[in-house]
């Protein structure tokens, strides 16, 4: 007995401490775990909650704000979540009839963004019919407004004419005389 020491009791000191170690420590890195699904949820609320403002927005006629907050929800960490959303009310304000700024082109812009970018999206139907029917009114209005135009330039044909025909009467009354 009394023989050399082998070092064993240091190592066993060594595991009680690592132990010691990873027990105060290994308790702390369950609670960021449990942190991260709380931000994820508090994300996915701030993001729902945003959504939802901006409807009210686009109800109360606020269409710059209710656009604002849809863009910040499609930038935000739950865009891929939202995004569908946030895109198709951003297309819903940009087209709605009360905005003075309404821009049916950026609105088809949005409308097309979410069936590429979200093909599984509930929504999905209802933004391809947004854009084409949109496009079509988009193409009605240029058509219209060449029409307005060849109207117009037709009136002053038709005015011109009227004038040489005045003239060509009163020419022949001259010549009569």
């Amino acid at each position: 007995m009394g023989g050399k020491r082998t070092g064993t009791g240091n190592h066993v000191s060594l595991c009680i401490a690592l132990v010691m170690y990873l027990a105060a420590f290994g308790c702390a890195v369950p609670e960021r775990g449990a942190e991260a699904p709380d931000s994820v949820s508090r994300a996915v609320s701030d993001a729902r909650r945003d959504l939802d403002e901006a409807h009210r927005l686009l109800g109360r006629g606020s269409y710059r704000l209710s656009l604002m907050v849809s863009e910040r929800v499609l930038a935000g960490p739950e865009g891929p979540a939202y995004g569908d959303e946030a895109l198709f009310t951003m297309g819903l304000v940009c087209a709605h009839p009360g905005n003075p700024n309404r821009d049916y082109q950026r609105s088809v812009g949005f409308f097309k963004r979410l069936v590429r970018e979200y093909p599984r999206s509930p929504l999905r139907d209802q933004a391809r019919i947004w854009a084409e029917v949109l496009e079509e009114n988009i193409r009605l209005k240029r058509a219209s407004s060449e029409a307005r135009e060849e109207n117009a330039r037709l009136k002053q044909i038709i005015e011109q004419s009227k004038k040489v025909d005045v003239e060509i009467e009163e020419k022949k009354r001259e010549e009569k005389r």
